[in-house]
Parts: structure tokens; sequence; C-alpha cells
């Protein structure tokens, strides 16, 4: 081969240099580019089938090598909308393909990126900053479960949230074993004989020999607040009754306090005795629940309390009013919740986080967006020991210092392929001359 033989090695070399260098300038371009991975290139060499005695070194090609599984910096943007991924997976991702009647049409294949700066758009859906809509698992509003197990492209209601009548209240905490009344010596036990109802008349001695229970605001179907009062009363050695306010109006001998029964029976050691739930449709100043409420009271305990009052642990239910859409919130476990007006947090769907057996074998696409191929594998869905920080997002992968290095290093490489040439033209003028 000769001369002209390192004339083509040479030329192959220019263009494997020339082939790194336009990685390189693609890693520079993209150096702040959000979950960008960069592209390094790797060389191999080119060897002529000869005899041993006849070897050559050959010539050189250049192919790209992935970097998907090497992370980029984390930094802090406080966008609450803003994810990144600790640790390997991508988040699925699908494109908008239509929308000419102004219905939102989506791939049915999902993509796969480490992008994180999704936001929510007019439609409130979450896509990032290169178009991709973020997609996850539906899950039910009420229980938190996964529906169907489908991925789907993720929408926040849009719709208000209907009012829920209250069914069921979780009360706990510590009865005193000696109440405020006996410490101050004022008289007998509020309620003897455990009577259902207390008068208007008769509301100061009962305020007197009981204690209070706490308040908490209730629902009545149609979303509308009441507040329930309750108060309790020993009516012997660990046995209490729990009372609520039901018409703070009522005058005379018309009732004002209502018995929701015996509310707890303790044994010496302050432990509840059964398992307690009392049961009724509460109806508080003319306003009423509209079906049974149930009181679980398990929490309950009696014991010692130098301030003879009734110490609240837990005191919540299950109702809320009618309210508007205020934001959405993303949890650290991929949750999305959707924010009420009133304050309220209902579960929407849960991030699908995608892994792959050969991730650094997934075909690239435009705006960071990956698809499998047959040497990536399946998507395998899940967290798998990742976890999603929310506020921030992962930066590019790519290292400028680390690239100019690479860069000079390749212009040199170039150069001394160029001189190889330029020296075999060299000799090649130097055998023509030999015949002039």
């Amino acid at each position: 081969m000769g001369i002209f033989g390192a004339m083509q090695t040479a030329v192959s070399g220019m263009q494997a240099q020339a082939y790194a260098l336009e990685n390189i300038s693609g890693n520079i371009a993209n150096s702040q580019t959000i979950g960008y991975k960069r592209i390094d290139t790797s060389f191999q060499d080119l060897v002529p089938d000869l005899a041993l005695s006849s070897l050559l070194t050959g010539g050189v090609s250049a192919i790209s090598q992935s970097t998907n599984a090497v992370a980029g910096s984390y930094r802090s943007t406080g966008v609450s909308s803003n994810i990144a991924l600790s640790g390997g997976g991508y988040f699925a991702v699908s494109k908008k393909t239509a929308d000419a009647t102004g219905t939102l049409q989506f791939s049915s294949t999902p993509y796969f990126t480490r992008r994180g700066d999704f936001k929510r758009d007019v439609n409130n859906n979450l896509v990032n900053g290169a178009g991709q809509y973020l997609m996850g698992y539906a899950v039910d509003p009420v229980s938190g479960v996964v529906r169907d197990g489908l991925v789907s492209t993720i929408q926040i209601p849009t719709t208000d949230l209907s009012p829920a009548a209250t069914t069921s209240i979780k009360y706990q905490g510590n009865l005193p074993t000696v109440p405020t009344n006996e410490l101050q010596s004022k008289g007998s036990l509020a309620v003897s004989t455990a009577a259902s109802t207390i008068a208007a008349n008769a509301e100061t001695d009962f305020l007197d020999k009981t204690i209070s229970g706490g308040a908490l605001t209730i629902y009545d179907q149609s979303g509308s607040a009441m507040t329930l009062q309750m108060r309790w009363a020993k009516t012997s050695t660990g046995n209490w009754d729990l009372y609520y306010m039901s018409n703070s109006a009522a005058t005379g001998t018309n009732p004002k306090w209502t018995s929701l029964g015996k509310g707890g029976i303790f044994d010496a050691t302050g432990k509840l005795t059964s398992a307690t739930t009392l049961s009724a449709t509460l109806t508080i100043d003319g306003k009423t629940t509209g079906g049974s409420v149930a009181i679980d009271l398990t929490g309950l305990s009696q014991s010692g309390d130098v301030s003879g009052n009734f110490r609240q642990t837990n005191l919540s239910q299950d109702g809320h009013s009618s309210a508007s859409l205020s934001d959405m919130e993303i949890g650290p476990n991929g949750r999305i919740y959707a924010k009420y007006s009133n304050g309220l947090q209902v579960p929407i769907a849960d991030i699908a986080v995608a892994h792959f057996n050969g991730d650094e074998a997934l075909k690239r696409g435009d705006g960071g967006a990956y698809q499998q191929s047959d040497q990536s594998g399946e998507p395998i869905y899940g967290l798998n020991g990742s976890t999603i920080m929310v506020g921030g997002l992962e930066g590019s992968n790519a290292d400028i210092s680390q690239e100019f290095t690479r860069m000079i290093a390749t212009q040199q490489a170039y150069s001394a392929n160029a001189k190889v040439i330029t020296a075999a033209q060299e000799m090649m003028t130097e055998a023509v001359n030999v015949i002039r």
C-alpha cells in the first residue's frame, strides 16, 4: 500500500477526529441544557486482512458513546413543579400529536427523559420546556390506591371539589382520673344518671361540673360548616358520657346539650375496656349531617393529669366544603396532589419512572427524549431505589473544562494526521522527481 495507504489512513484519522469534534461541539453547546447527557467518542482501529509478515496498523473509525447513566449536577429552583431524579431512571412522557378540535391528542407510546422543568399549561397538563407531557398512574382520590396500573398523561382536575358531609370523626385523648370540678369541690358529679339532654336553664350547673371536650368543624350534605362543641361528664368511677351542644340559642327548658351516650369505660389502670364507637345523626342549630356520624373513641385513655382537664391528641373528621383548585403539589415519593381553596389535598396520580437494563442503548431524540430499542429492553416501572427531588432540576452532565481539554487533544490529533498527508505528498513528489 505504501504512500497511498499512509494517506488513506491519515484521512481516516482526520475523519475520526472531525467526528469527535462534532460531538464535543454538541456537548459544549448543551452544557446548560436541562437533563442533557453528553456524547463521548470512542475510536476503533481498522486492520486489513494480510499475512502475519505484512501486517499494517490500518485506519481508524469513530463511534459515539452514550453517558445516560451519568447524572448531571442538581440545582434548586424553588419551583414546586420542578422535579429531578436522584439515582437511575427516566420520567415517562408523551408528545402532543394533534390539537385540531381543541382536544389534546398524545402519543400512545411513551418517551423517556431526565428533563424535569414541568409546569401546568392552559389545560392543566404538566409539560416541560421541550414540550413533553408528564405521564403517571391515575390514583383514586378517596382511597389513594392506583386505579388500573396503566401509564397515561397526567392532568390536574379543573372542576371544583364537591362538598362531602361528615360521616366519621376520629377522637383521641386522655381523660383525667380526677376532673377539674372535683378538684375545686364544686359538688356532686354533673350527671349522675346520664341524662339524655340538658336544658338551657340547667346549663350553668352542667358546665360547672363537666370538662370541655374540645370543638370541631363538621359539614352537612351541602358543605355548610357546623361547629361541634363537646363536653365530658363523669357519671361514676371509670365511666364517662359525651355531650354536644345541639342548640346554642335554646332557652328555658328547651334542650341545649344532647348526650351521645357512654363514651368511655375504663378499668383501674385507665385502659379503655372495649373499643368504643358512638354513632348518631348530629343536629346543630337546625342543621343536620343528614346521616349517621361514627365517632371513633378507641384512642381514649384515663390517667392522672394535674390539670384535671381533657387532653386532646387527635380530633379530625372526613367532611369538607366545596372548593376550587388553587395549586398542585408533588410529594417526595412522586405522588401528585391537587390543592383546593379549603385547604384539602387530593391525590391525583403517581409519576411514572422507568428503568432499563440497557439504558445506554436507548434511542436518542430531540429535547432530551429517549425511546426504547431492541438493545435497551422493555421499561421497568417503579422508583426502584431512586428518589424524586422536588423543587429542583438536574443539569447537563457535560463539563465545559473537560470538553475544552478534549477539543485541544482532538485538534492536535487532527493536525498530526494532516502532517502525515503532507509528508506522504512530499514523498510522492520525490518519487516523481526521480523519474524526471
